[in-house]
């Protein structure tokens, strides 16, 4: 059973895993890995800047807060991630090349909020009440 981690919530690491499967192919948490078919990364659209600007405008958490940016040249790299209380992803999809920025930073850079960060982020907050 996970136990919850003082003043944070539960411990993702155990959370995460004990709820959900996490593909191996591309990292997508799923509830039954036999019903989850990877995406074609020829055939998935990427949000539109449309979309993204109205991810970030929606996003409630401090403009001052750190996230986590992926620095490469490629031009499908639009989010950013919550961290953890040791500056790592929320997320289970494991990134190279992370860089801390301040939230309203990475929205300058036109980077949008990880959706699956901000839900596991306000689950914790829902289990901690911050």
């Amino acid at each position: 059973m996970t136990q919850a981690v003082e003043e944070v919530g539960p411990d993702l690491s155990e959370a995460i895993p004990e709820t959900f499967d996490v593909c191996d192919g591309c990292g997508t948490p799923t509830v039954q890995l036999s019903s989850h078919t990877c995406p074609d990364p020829e055939t998935v659209a990427d949000p539109t800047r449309e979309e993204l600007d109205r991810r970030t405008e929606q996003d409630p958490f401090p403009a001052s807060d750190t996230v986590l940016v992926r620095t490469t040249n490629r031009t499908n790299t639009y989010a950013y991630h919550e961290t953890d209380h040791d500056d790592t992803p929320l997320c289970p999809v494991d990134h190279d090349d992370l860089t801390q920025l301040a939230r309203a930073d990475a929205q300058d850079q036109r980077y949008a909020p990880c959706q699956f960060c901000q839900r596991i982020r306000r689950a914790n907050e829902e289990v901690t009440d911050r």
